[in-house]
């Protein structure tokens, strides 16, 4: 259901996960490395340089954060808290939000928005009647969608806030892969959120700042009552003292997310580039990962054999065998898996 499997798996190149390629930055690492010298302390049970920090960023009252163990555990807050009776999802898109909601409320009815193939998997303003109809308590947008990296239209993400508003739903967006896009500022919803209502907008470090051992992710939420309610689902102490001090020296290298940005435009174009020259179908990414088709072969376990694995998208929700997902790497990685695509291709011929 997930990539990263690399305790089943002999791997020396993993391509499942969307992290960034830059890698941890030397100063979280050294701080990672420090906070071991206070695992002997309680962690601070109320986050609050972490809570200062990412206020100051995003020029939200404190009250308005949520932190969480990943994004995951924010997640899970948000169905607890609503328990919904009725869901709208993406599809394809991330498990995990119906996975959470499902485990909440069992008997919640679940229905979806199905992004189209020959709509290159974009959302469209069809949506509106979708929600309208399906009247969800509450729904699950990611942008850039997973496993597509498709941002979504402006315009069309203001009508689904609008809808929402009017008929009650509780809509969460997952930015968690925006930053890495070079779009945030301009598709952000966290710098304005209490311009909304009923919105809560999810963040993780985890890609961002390729620290996903570390599990640190928060929510942003239009209103305090938001945040009150989903704090009261969520464990004391559930952020650790590494996570916490590594959190805070995250967000002080704004200019490590700007040299990110840059190469994951670059290596992105450049893989794009050599799968479709090796005849594969490319999906529209803005994102630090890219979807893609490969029919008639089973890509993914031939690469495994290279000690290679990428995300097979099978039991995604609106996706079939063929479709995979790779992560952007940096450039010698990303060289060395078109040459390993390109021998599994031509072997494929060969035989």
């Amino acid at each position: 259901m997930h990539g990263g499997d690399i305790y089943r798996n002999s791997i020396k190149l993993d391509y499942s996960v969307n992290i960034n390629p830059m890698g941890m930055p030397s100063e979280v690492q050294w701080v990672l490395t420090e906070a071991a010298l206070h695992a002997n302390k309680y962690p601070d049970i109320l986050h609050e340089r972490l809570i200062e920090a990412t206020a100051g960023i995003f020029r939200v009252p404190k009250e308005n954060i949520v932190y969480g163990n990943g994004a995951s555990e924010i997640i899970m807050a948000i169905a607890h808290a609503i328990a919904p009776k009725k869901a709208l999802f993406i599809a394809p898109s991330f498990s995990g939000y119906e996975t959470c909601v499902k485990g909440a409320c069992s008997d919640c009815k679940i229905s979806y928005y199905n992004l189209l193939e020959e709509n290159d998997f974009e959302i469209h303003h069809d949506i509106v009647e979708c929600i309208q109809v399906a009247r969800p308590d509450v729904m699950f947008i990611t942008n850039p969608n997973n496993p597509n990296g498709r941002l979504i239209e402006q315009d069309i993400l203001e009508d689904i806030i609008k809808i929402c508003n009017e008929i009650g739903t509780t809509l969460v967006v997952d930015e968690c892969f925006l930053p890495l896009s070079g779009n945030e500022r301009e598709h952000s919803l966290a710098y304005n959120i209490t311009d909304y209502k009923s919105l809560i907008v999810l963040r993780a470090y985890t890609k961002t700042f390729a620290i996903p051992g570390v599990r640190i992710g928060y929510g942003i939420c239009s209103e305090k009552n938001i945040a009150d309610s989903l704090k009261s689902h969520l464990p004391e102490w559930n952020l650790s003292m590494f996570a916490q001090m590594a959190g805070v020296e995250c967000l002080k290298h704004q200019e490590y997310l700007a040299d990110s940005v840059k190469l994951v435009e670059s290596e992105r174009n450049y893989l794009i580039n050599g799968l479709k020259r090796l005849g594969l179908k490319v999906y529209t990414s803005s994102a630090n990962y890219i979807l893609f088709k490969c029919d008639n072969i089973e890509l993914h376990k031939m690469l495994l054999q290279r000690n290679i694995l990428i995300r097979d998208c099978s039991d995604y929700n609106g996706l079939e065998a063929g479709y995979y997902r790779i992560a952007v790497k940096n450039h010698q990685d990303n060289e060395n898996l078109l040459l390993a695509i390109e021998d599994v291709l031509l072997n494929r011929k060969g035989e």
